[in-house]
C-alpha cells in the first residue's frame, strides 16, 4: 500500500494547515513544543488508551494515527497490533521515530490535502487535530472513507468552558486571549461537542462519547501542562497585544497558588464504527 499527497485535493481558504502549523503557536520548530507534547501525553494517554482498548483492538488491525505528534499513541497501537500495521501521519514528522517498532510506519502528510486509500484501516485515531483544521467537518467525513467496513474512527479534542464563569479575572483574560489566538490561525476550541453529531452524519454507527474535566491547580501533570503551554504562547499573546505582562504574571502565579482551583476545558472523546455492509 502506498500513500501520497493528492495534488487535486480540496484546500481551505488562505494558508493550508501545513503553512499555518509551521509558523504558528504549535510549530515543531519552537524549542518548547516537544516537551509540551510529552507532558500532554502524560496527562491524556491513560484515558486515551483505555478508551481505544474498549473498541476491541485486535493484533492484526491496520491503524492510522492522524496528527501523531510525539508518537506515544502510535507506538502503543503498534504494540497492540503486532501482526498488523500502524501508520503515524503528521505534517511534521520530526518528533516521530519509525525505528521504535517494526510495524510502525511514519508518513509526512497534510491531512487537508492528502489522501489514503479507501477502506484501508480498522482504526483511525486523532487527538487535538481536527479542531485546528479549517474544513474540519468535511475532513472528518473524508476520514470515514479510509475505514474498512466495521472499522472505527475515534477522535478526541478539547472543548473550552465559557470563560466568563471563572472567578479569577486573570485566568479569564488569559483564556479569552488564548481563544482569540487559536481562532486567528483557523482553530475552533469549541468544536468538540459536535463530534457525535458529525460522526452520525458521516454514516457511522455505534457512536459513543465520554467527557473528562481536568482541574487546574493543586499540582500534578495538568498544572505542568498549562505552565508549559502558557509559556509557549506568551510571546504570541504579548506581540499581538492580546494580554499584557501583568495579566500573564498574575495568571501564572495563580497556577502556583496551593489554594487555587479552576477548570478551563473538557476533553471530549467520541467514536463510531463504519457499518459492515
Amino acid at each position: 500500500m502506498t500513500f501520497q499527497l493528492d495534488a487535486d485535493g480540496s484546500q481551505a481558504p488562505g494558508k493550508v494547515s501545513a503553512d499555518r502549523y509551521a509558523e504558528g503557536i504549535l510549530s515543531h520548530r519552537l524549542p518548547t513544543e516537544m516537551r509540551r507534547l510529552q507532558v500532554m501525553e502524560r496527562m491524556l494517554d491513560p484515558d486515551e488508551m483505555a478508551s481505544l482498548a474498549g473498541l476491541g483492538i485486535e493484533p492484526t488491525w491496520h491503524c492510522l494515527e492522524l496528527g501523531a505528534g510525539a508518537g506515544s499513541i502510535a507506538r502503543w497501537l503498534a504494540e497492540q497490533c503486532p501482526q498488523g500495521r500502524v501508520v503515524a501521519a503528521d505534517v511534521d514528522t520530526s518528533f516521530l521515530d519509525q525505528s521504535r517498532s517494526s510495524n510502525l510506519h511514519v508518513v509526512r502528510q497534510d491531512v487537508e490535502r492528502g489522501e489514503f486509500p479507501p477502506a484501508s484501516f480498522d482504526l483511525i485515531h486523532a487527538r487535538a487535530l481536527f479542531m485546528h483544521l479549517a474544513d474540519r467537518d468535511a475532513l472528518l467525513g473524508r476520514a470515514v472513507r479510509w475505514l474498512k467496513p466495521g472499522g472505527w474512527l475515534a477522535v478526541s479534542e478539547a472543548d473550552m468552558f465559557p470563560v466568563d464563569s471563572t472567578p479569577h479575572p486573570a485566568i479569564g483574560k488569559m483564556w479569552t486571549a488564548a481563544e482569540q489566538l487559536f481562532r486567528s490561525q483557523g482553530s475552533d476550541p469549541r468544536w468538540a461537542r459536535r463530534l457525535p453529531l458529525l460522526l452520525g452524519r458521516a454514516g457511522l454507527v455505534d457512536i459513543g462519547m465520554s467527557v473528562k474535566v481536568d482541574i487546574l491547580g493543586g499540582g500534578g501533570v495538568t498544572d505542568e501542562f498549562w505552565r508549559s503551554s502558557f509559556a509557549q504562547v506568551k510571546p504570541f499573546l504579548l506581540e499581538r497585544g492580546l494580554v499584557d505582562e501583568s495579566v500573564y504574571d498574575e495568571a501564572h502565579a495563580l497556577v502556583d497558588d496551593p489554594n487555587f482551583r479552576d477548570t478551563l476545558w473538557a476533553y471530549v472523546r467520541a467514536w463510531g464504527r463504519r457499518p459492515r455492509d
